[in-house]
């Protein structure tokens, strides 16, 4: 298959996605109360409670004396997820197996009415699962919507609960898959009295399948059903309860959907196929080549349409071919200049190609209409407007991915997804610990941005932004919730600004111990853009066999291989940045001592500047490299801008950049327009 044929085959993909066919496909439901999926697995503990809420309501005897009555059943103390009821304390727990579809609910076609609220509850503690079996009654596509009606269950505890959404299955003993059914999680806030409906919206078509489903009858081996699994992922031990479990699937909130209408758009000529055709291609060709289309690239495609027609089923089948040729074309694959037959020189880029790499800068995304209006009319390069532009285009959700893509791009943050932490050494440190890691240095960036403040606020601050896990880990203050927030630090911490963040920290260590080398080095390329040369060929390594070699402390040693003379060039530049961070173990955590020995954390720098810590080291680049790191992050913003290395050449321009930021204040969305209006932006 040649290169061509794949792009188009992924078009074709893409427009079966965003568009539809035949009437509005009919919903299937669930709607479970936990008072009934706690009888599938017990009924007698349903009758149970049952007989003991009529007791104490027809005769007016008190609740012990009720539970007496019935044998004082299920009332054992429960850890795992469980059913209780809340007026009697009674419970059992959850239950599920993959085999003979015992547990698997089947879905029903008219829509459920919501019960009243109900004192049986499923309880979910920390870091537990509730699983509900579905059964293989899901539809291949679509969006499923999952609602749960739910609320804290203790009302005096600051912090709230956290619920991830899993989905998979499990066809034999040796075949189960569990995958995230959605990046977003719910924090649950409702009081136990006052439970509230919170919901995720999950692609069914974008999410692993069970592949025996119509293949396999429910309740076969290998079995077709799927599940959902409730996680309680709150960093606290708070337990989460809900009452009532609602599935639609498909779930849509217009019919057709939007991503349709976007393509198949109204028009007087719906009936006309030819004059139709041309105007859904002008439409989508103008927003896919992010352009104004000529008649000629327009009737090209009309060609293409009367050509395959005949061979195709319908308008729709023949029209979404064409479209498929639109986006395996070129002119919407790159990002490439309108050319000139004349001679290369620095000169203006055309409005359009301004829109789109604005866009494709702060949204990883194509120019909306009123980026691409503006660009029709020629006035986007004005300096008023693009400055406006840029600020709208700032504030719009879109924008997180700016913030995403260019502070994993800069911080080098991939290191931290293949990072392997030994677990003997940091059994307290969890995946939803790492998670956390590798979203602070973002969230970081997104509050700076948004408040435009200093980019200084990177090398020191005196606040963090971070949530209740990443506040333990660093012995903070309490903070409560899983939400990012900025938090002022105490003006005893250690923390602040970027360079001691434990996501950084840690993607610079070995996963056992810090290591000053990878910190040394990162700092140089990353923070000042002044990389150390690559080592020279043979060096030697230190000998670990040594047992002279293992009595020595860890900077010892480096200064010891720094005596060698092939070495010395290299790391009398890198090891003093690297040791200054030695307080700081291979997960970020602050330490005094690594094993019996107090850390010295102190070094020279080559122009024999003394570093004393981390501080030492935050207060040498507050007071002699602010310059440096401004234009190293010039420099680094604007290589991701253009989507290209810079070159020598540019080098001026990004000087002229980062002194303009100076006289403006250093803020950070301050240089965000200062790129989008230089002539290094704006230019060929």
């Amino acid at each position: 298959m040649t290169q061509l044929q794949q792009y188009r085959q992924l078009a074709r993909k893409a427009l079966a996605l965003a568009t539809i066919r035949g009437e509005q496909p009919r919903p299937v439901y669930y709607g479970v109360t936990m008072k009934t999926a706690a009888a599938q697995i017990d009924a007698k503990y349903v009758a149970n409670v049952e007989n003991i809420l009529q007791q104490i309501e027809n005769e007016n005897i008190a609740l012990k004396e009720a539970l007496k009555n019935q044998g004082n059943k299920y009332l054992g103390g429960l850890n795992d997820a469980h059913f209780k009821n809340q007026l009697t304390g009674q419970g059992i727990g959850t239950r599920w197996g993959y085999g003979g579809a015992k547990y698997a609910w089947k879905p029903i076609k008219i829509k459920p009415d919501i019960p009243p609220i109900s004192t049986g509850v499923v309880v979910i503690p920390p870091n537990k699962r509730y699983i509900f079996d579905v059964g293989d009654g899901l539809p291949d596509a679509g969006t499923m919507r999952v609602r749960i009606r739910a609320s804290k269950v203790n009302l005096e505890s600051k912090h709230s609960p956290t619920l991830r959404l899993f989905f998979g299955n499990q066809a034999s003993n040796d075949s189960r898959v569990l995958v995230r059914a959605s990046d977003h999680d719910i924090t649950v806030t409702a009081p136990p009295d006052k439970p509230e409906f919170y919901h995720w919206d999950v692609r069914l078509s974008e999410i692993a399948r069970n592949a025996y489903r119509h293949i396999q009858k429910l309740g076969q081996l290998p079995n077709p059903a799927e599940f959902l699994s409730f996680k309680n992922c709150s960093s606290v031990p708070v337990d989460v309860q809900f009452d009532y479990l609602e599935i639609t699937a498909p779930h849509h909130e217009v019919w057709p959907p939007k991503s349709h209408s976007q393509i198949f758009i109204d028009s007087q000529y719906e009936d006309d196929e030819k004059k139709y055709a041309r105007e859904i291609l002008t439409n989508f060709m103008q927003r896919a080549w992010r352009r104004v289309i000529t008649k000629e690239e327009v009737d090209q495609k009309l060609r293409l349409f009367a050509k395959i027609r005949p061979q195709c089923g319908d308008f729709q089948e023949a029209i979404l071919e064409v479209l498929a040729t639109v986006l395996s074309s070129p002119k919407f694959l790159y990002l490439s200049l309108e050319s000139s037959n004349e001679e290369k020189v620095s000169k203006p880029i055309s409005d359009f190609d301004l829109a789109s790499r604005l866009s494709f800068f702060l949204w990883s995304s194509s120019p909306d209409d009123e980026l691409l209006k503006i660009a029709a009319k020629g006035k986007l390069r004005d300096p008023k407007i693009i400055r406006e532009q840029t600020r709208r285009l700032l504030a719009n959700p879109k924008a997180e991915r700016f913030a995403h893509h260019f502070t994993r791009q800069w911080l080098g943050l991939e290191s931290l997804d293949f990072l392997k932490l030994d677990k003997k050494t940091y059994r307290d440190v969890d995946p939803l610990l790492m998670e956390e890691m590798t979203k602070e240095p973002i969230a970081f960036f997104k509050e700076v941005l948004k408040n435009n403040d200093s980019i200084m606020h990177f090398l020191n601050s005196n606040y963090a932004v971070i949530n209740d896990r990443l506040a333990r880990h660093y012995n903070l203050p309490e903070v409560f919730g899983n939400e990012f927030r900025p938090v002022k630090l105490p003006l005893s911490s250690e923390r602040g600004g970027v360079l001691t963040q434990a996501g950084l920290l840690a993607m610079n260590s070995d996963g056992k111990d810090s290591h000053p080398l990878k910190r040394g080095i990162w700092l140089l390329e990353n923070i000042l853009n002044d990389p150390p040369p690559p080592p020279p060929p043979a060096v030697p390594e230190i000998d670990l066999a040594d047992p002279e070699i293992l009595k020595l402390t860890l900077k010892e040693r480096m200064e010891d291989h720094r005596n060698d003379p092939a070495c010395m060039s290299c790391h009398v530049k890198i090891d003093p940045w690297g040791i200054a961070f030695e307080n700081f173990d291979a997960v970020g955590k602050w330490r005094d001592s690594i094993g019996k020995n107090p850390v010295d954390s102190t070094s020279k720098l080559y122009n024999k500047h003394e570093l004393r810590g981390i501080e030492g080291l935050k207060d040498y680049l507050m007071e002699n490299r602010q310059d440096q790191f401004a234009r190293a992050l010039c420099y680094k913003m604007a290589s991701y801008a253009l989507g290209r290395p810079l070159t020598f050449g540019d080098r001026s321009l990004v000087e002229k950049i980062s002194s303009e930021l100076k006289e403006r204040g250093d803020g950070l969305a301050d240089l965000v327009i200062l790129i989008v209006q230089s002539d290094l932006f704006q230019l060929k």
